[in-house]
């Protein structure tokens, strides 16, 4: 099992929520995604349901963690904070 990806999410200067990495890319049925930010967060996957929200991590303050992937594909995902919505992806590799 490789390591969970993490991916640090920003306000950019209008507020939007913006990952440092899109597309995030994911090992089939081998890596998670942890959502890392220093502000209060959600995060929907279209098609996706095993995603657990948390707080006060060691490495972050709020995190959202998905679970493994099983189907090669392309996610849309959205980022949900500060009263805006942004739509990234997330890439299954083989």
């Amino acid at each position: 099992m490789q390591s969970d990806k993490v991916v640090r999410v920003t306000l950019n200067g209008s507020g939007l929520p913006v990952p440092d990495q899109d597309p995030v890319q994911l090992k089939k049925d081998n890596q998670k995604v942890r959502w890392c930010a220093d502000f209060d967060f959600d995060i929907r996957i279209d098609g996706y349901d095993d995603v657990q929200k948390g707080t006060n991590g060691s490495d972050c303050r709020f995190r959202v963690t998905s679970g493994t992937f099983a189907d090669i594909k392309r996610y849309k995902y959205t980022i949900i904070a500060n009263g805006q919505e942004n739509d990234p992806d997330i890439d299954i590799l083989p």
